[in-house]
């Protein structure tokens, strides 16, 4: 128990800095005690369970695939924090016979009081979907209540797993916990049919799983979403352009230094819209969006593919100004806005320094973080690379940074350390000043050193305010038809 315990506090450092954002809503819902599967959906292998693990109370016993067992030293480890081998067809001889021991393991667990973590697809889960559900958990746990008279106590609570940008290293996650349901209410289909009671569960629990992640079935609805998202700032209430006044006169174009300054602002992507509005909320609107898009398609689809058009032509001029926040940009603002702006625009040229320091001291291993996964071809085991390989390259370069301190600098060992002590908390710092500046960049004045011509501004806004006012029409067909 201490071995988990420490090994989930390093995790969850770790995955601090991994995502800019994580985020649990409902969590209260995982009962304190009793028997209990956290079931969720699967779409970034290892890093879920990870994520599960970090974000919940509870120590969680996880299934994994038997190949992690094969060496002794780590089937020892992950053996200490709790894992259980299932074993596979394609993996393993006589492998459902081997299974009849996970089963019997799975029940004694159940039957201590404990809780599993498990992902019904079985498998890594496409961008936006989640798969047809296996029935091997509804087996477990029919299984589990059937050999405890049905009065086991046992619980299922669905969680959904969203990952903003989920291929990019520092992004944001939300884990929502859906309300839990007793296993034991499928106690006379059970007894009646087994087989038919397992699909039932494993139906309800799909659709459980696919309304606390966000699922689309039709893929192209899926990136109009993502686009259309980006292009509304992530909101879709109020649906309108809050600036009145004009950019500003006498604007020029970019210099080559302001290009070059431009693409060295461009580390503190990816860009997510007004970070500082909720997370929740962003979530929120993206499955109601998704939805309304959705019924269009199936009742208009001219007008879906001409909105398709339009936000085509909108984000290609908008990635050539970088001008996205300053379209939310006002003259006419409260004195208490003003007064942020000038606050953050200190923050940022205070702890400049700083960033700037752990930065040059970090940029290596983070350059190794961001760029060496790119070489994995799957997307979701992609997700996991990046926390993998992030853990050695930072880990190594501390290391042989100290051994360079102490070997070509000729710094004393205890000077080596102190320096050393340095590092971890101003990389810190140049994390939580990214993150400042992704939430706060629009209130930082400094940024107006930056503005594009103000012929190319006011397309822009021309153009949005068309793709609103498009956008606003397919919402009211939705709302007449309901």
């Amino acid at each position: 128990m201490e071995l988990y315990r420490l090994t989930i506090w390093l995790l969850r450092v770790f995955s601090y800095l991994y995502f800019v954002e994580i985020r649990a809503l409902n969590p209260e819902r995982i009962p304190e005690s009793g028997p209990v599967i956290l079931a969720a959906n699967h779409p970034t292998s290892v890093l879920d369970a990870i994520l599960l693990a970090t974000q919940t109370h509870r120590q969680i016993h996880f299934l994994a695939k038997s190949g992690l067992f094969k060496n002794r030293m780590i089937a020892a480890l992950l053996h200490r924090l709790g894992a259980i081998p299932v074993y596979r067809a394609h993996e393993v001889e006589a492998h459902d016979t081997k299974n009849l021991d996970v089963f019997e393991e799975v029940y004694r667990l159940f039957e201590r009081g404990g809780c599993l973590g498990l992902f019904p697809e079985g498998e890594n889960s496409p961008a936006g979907k989640v798969i047809e559900l296996r029935t091997g958990g509804a087996r477990m746990a029919l299984g589990a209540e059937a050999r405890n008279g049905y009065q086991l106590g046992l619980r299922i609570v669905p969680v959904g797993l969203n990952f903003e940008h989920r291929e990019l290293f520092m992004s944001a996650v939300l884990l929502r916990f859906g309300t839990p349901f007793r296993v034991a209410d499928y106690e006379e289909l059970h007894r009646q049919d087994p087989s038919a009671a397992m699909r039932q569960l494993t139906s309800d629990l799909q659709v459980l799983l696919r309304h606390q992640a966000i699922h689309v079935e039709d893929d192209q609805i899926r990136k109009l979403a993502d686009d259309l998202s980006e292009a509304l700032g992530y909101r879709l209430a109020p649906l309108a352009l809050d600036e009145q006044g004009g950019a500003g006169g006498g604007l020029k174009s970019q210099s080559r230094l302001k290009r070059w300054l431009w693409k060295l602002l461009d580390w503190y992507r990816p860009d997510t819209g007004e970070m500082a509005n909720s997370f929740e909320t962003r979530i929120q609107d993206r499955r109601n969006l998704t939805a309304i898009l959705a019924r269009a398609m199936a009742d208009d689809p001219a007008s879906v593919s001409a909105l398709r058009r339009q936000v085509d032509r909108y984000l290609g001029h908008l990635s050539q100004t970088r001008r996205s926040q300053t379209l939310k940009r006002s003259m006419d603002e409260p004195v208490r806005q003003r007064l942020m702006r000038l606050r953050m625009t200190i923050y940022a040229l205070l702890m400049a320094p700083v960033a700037l320091f752990g930065l040059l001291h970090n940029l290596v291993p983070y350059l190794l973080t961001r760029y060496l996964p790119r070489f994995t071809s799957d997307e979701a085991i992609r997700a996991f690379a990046y926390f993998g390989v992030g853990f050695l390259a930072f880990g190594l370069a501390y290391a042989a940074f100290g051994f360079w301190l102490w070997h070509a600098a000729g710094m004393s060992w205890k000077s080596v350390f102190g320096y050393l002590a340095l590092l971890p908390p101003t990389g810190f710092a140049t994390l939580r000043y990214r993150r400042n500046i992704i939430i706060y960049r629009d209130k930082i004045l400094l940024r107006s050193f930056f503005w594009n011509n103000e012929e190319l501004v006011q397309l822009l806004r021309r153009e949005r305010q068309s793709m609103i006012e498009h956008f606003k029409g397919l919402t009211a067909k939705d709302e007449t038809s309901i």
